[in-house]
């Protein structure tokens, strides 16, 4: 008998980008696993998939509004502050 030949991805363990290999076995894939269906879709199914997928406003809390509407107010106060500071500069110059 001749030499027993070997897959290039028998020995893989865990690949570099952390991505942990899905073991496929020859009956029907299990598609409940994400990264199974991801394998089986083309690139571009992937794509439509993920433009179709929105997640819409989220509900805020009301103290998280205000925080929003208080860092809202700081930031037009500092953007007076900082036009003034360079209009007086301005000024100053001439």
């Amino acid at each position: 008998m001749g030499p027993e030949l070997k897959s290039d991805y028998s020995e893989l363990e865990v690949s570099k980008s952390g991505i942990q290999p899905v073991a496929v076995d020859a009956g029907q894939p299990h598609l409940e696993d994400p990264r199974v269906v991801l394998s089986l879709l083309e690139a571009d199914q992937v794509v439509a998939a993920k433009e179709h997928m929105r997640f819409g406003p989220q509900k805020l809390s009301r103290g998280v509004r205000a925080m929003l509407w208080c860092l809202r107010i700081y930031v037009v106060v500092m953007l007076i502050i900082v036009l003034v500071s360079v209009i007086r500069a301005f000024h100053a110059v001439h």
